[in-house]
């Protein structure tokens, strides 16, 4: 048969491929895209990489174009060495002093991070056992390591998640460089016994929910669905434990740009995006809760996350200065309490179950209140399934066997999420 014999009397021809001149002509488009993005990714690579060698961090914060790279997605290829240059890591870097850590004697707190180890991305290649890779290996190396390099802090139940992100974009040396240049530049306080900065940033978050969308919060505050209960776990672990992969990867680069002002941006956007159902089909605060902590992934792709995020308009400044106002009005409130004779204004229920299902959540609930120290007392049932475990406090640290029962565990209520189609590799 000849190729371009007409076998249907409409003119379509069959090409060397078999396919008709349409589709060929289709293919023919596809390729053309596909060679213009390739194209697209290799300039941004090359200007990314420009920037990483002869730019300084804050000037490139500063730049309109990068802004409008970061937030397009920063290339797979330069993206660890992306973040490291952001967060500046390099100011904190001091060589040799890694390998030191990692040989230095075992801390109580160390047996806490075994036990925690395999709850860190257990459907990923690297992490999985049996598979080869060196990821739990790594995981512990960067914990151990950070336990002895900051004993303030120690090991929170959170703090495996973000490493594990670290280690599959980069070596496991930068990884834990990254690591300290996050907590020490981006996330101050939010690991330490009375997580006091995410207190704060929850009534910041409140506050913002507010002026974004009055009827929302109002719909939230009713059934006593405060931030805390939810935006945890989401802060906490930088968003890896409630989007899709392909988000929480682009949530990184401009997290890493913009500072936590993106992390307020992100979670008023999942609200909004899931506005219609939890207004119209959640009456109740069981409902509320378990699906804020579990709205479906396909809901929450990184295209209309992203867009709906930077959409929301917040000013850095404004950020910043309404978390210094509420960190001096807790101050103040703790100050005037004393010894803890009377609660602070940031009285807050916590669910102590919200697991998998609605009734669970409604049945598990239990009252918990911040004492003048900002702290809690919770109890919970230890669940192996959970990838943050309720069996010890978070944070864990050095410094939180001193605070007896003021430990306070608000990720331990919260299970691994099954990432379906998401076995990374």
């Amino acid at each position: 048969m000849n190729q371009g014999q007409d076998l249907t009397g409409t003119g379509s021809a069959l090409g060397a491929n078999g396919s008709t001149g349409t589709n060929l002509s289709v293919s023919d488009t596809e390729r053309k895209k596909a060679v213009k993005r390739q194209k697209y990714n290799r300039e941004n690579e090359l200007k990314w990489i420009h920037a990483c060698t002869r730019l300084q961090a804050d000037n490139v914060k500063k730049s309109t174009k990068y802004k409008k790279l970061v937030r397009h997605g920063v290339p797979t290829s330069v993206r660890g060495r992306v973040w490291l240059f952001l967060a500046k890591a390099d100011l904190y870097r001091q060589p040799g002093l890694f390998e030191q850590l990692c040989k230095r004697g075992p801390l109580p707190i160390h047996e806490v991070i075994e036990r925690d180890i395999h709850r860190c991305y257990p459907d990923h290649v690297h992490f999985r056992n049996g598979m080869g890779g060196t990821g739990q290996q790594d995981l512990h190396a960067v914990l151990k390591a950070y336990a002895h390099y900051k004993p303030s802090v120690g090991y929170c139940q959170g703090m495996g998640r973000l490493v594990g992100m670290m280690l599959m974009q980069m070596p496991v040396e930068d990884a834990f460089w990254l690591l300290v240049a996050t907590i020490e530049g981006y996330m101050q306080d939010y690991y330490t016994p009375s997580l006091r900065q995410l207190r704060i940033d929850a009534q910041v978050f409140e506050r913002l929910l507010r002026d974004q969308d009055p009827p929302l919060a109002e719909h939230l505050e009713k059934n006593d669905v405060i931030p805390l209960m939810y935006m945890t776990q989401w802060f906490m672990t930088l968003y890896t434990m409630s989007l899709p992969w392909a988000s929480v990867l682009r949530v990184w680069d401009v997290f890493y740009y913009d500072g936590v002002k993106a992390l307020f941006r992100v979670g008023l956007a999942i609200l909004q995006l899931c506005r219609e159902h939890l207004l119209n089909k959640c009456p109740t605060s069981s409902e509320l809760l378990a699906y804020i902590l579990h709205i479906p992934l396909e809901n929450l792709a990184p295209k209309p996350l992203l867009e709906a995020a930077l959409q929301i308009k917040l000013r850095k400044q404004s950020v910043q200065k309404l978390i210094a106002v509420t960190a001096e009005s807790m101050d103040a409130a703790a100050a005037g309490t004393g010894s803890g004779a009377k609660t602070t204004s940031t009285s807050t229920s916590i669910s102590a179950s919200t697991s998998t299902s609605t009734s669970a959540a409604s049945k598990g609930r239990r009252r918990s209140v911040f004492s003048a120290n900002g702290a809690t007392t919770m109890n919970s049932k230890i669940d192996d399934s959970q990838d943050i475990s309720a069996g010890t406090s978070a944070p864990t640290s050095s410094a939180s066997s001193a605070m007896g029962s003021t430990s306070f565990s608000p990720l331990g209520v919260f299970k691994t999420r099954k990432r379906a189609g998401t076995i990374h590799k």
